[in-house]
């Protein structure tokens, strides 16, 4: 299960959602039967997500993350992989960029390339103790 803190979290800067990922959320959920296991609200907000191109509202992102959570928690742990992955390469670089470390600014600036990168990040920050954390 995921951690609710990790959850609360998916308020900041989230991957915007396509319908074709809300449909495979759906279908999903059909198939493993825990669409009949949400809420009257969250079913609607899922069956009427699916018809929209692209979902850009952050409340509406985070209603679907959480519901996301519910249904299919390896892909909502993926979610928040590179969620987290970003923020800490963002923290990275801001800290690269202070201490005038231009070689290691250029190389965190290129992470939107690398996308195995942000996850590895990603799951080494979700997976570290949030005592050996610190702030990110």
């Amino acid at each position: 299960k995921l951690d609710t803190a990790v959850v609360g979290e998916l308020q900041v800067v989230l991957p915007p959602l396509s319908s074709r990922s809300v449909y495979a959320i759906y279908r999903k959920a059909l198939r493993t039967g825990k669409y009949w296991k949400l809420l009257p609200e969250e079913r609607a907000i899922l069956r009427l997500a699916r018809n929209l191109n692209k979902i850009i509202s952050p409340l509406l992102r985070e209603a679907i993350y959480k519901i996301l959570v519910k249904i299919w928690p390896e892909k909502a742990r993926y979610y928040i992989a590179v969620h987290e992955g970003i923020k800490a390469l963002k923290k990275r670089a801001e800290l690269a960029a202070k201490l005038e470390w231009i070689k290691l600014k250029e190389v965190l600036s290129k992470w939107r390339e690398n996308r195995e990168y942000v996850l590895q990040v990603g799951f080494s920050a979700l997976n570290t103790s949030p005592f050996y954390r610190g702030e990110m």
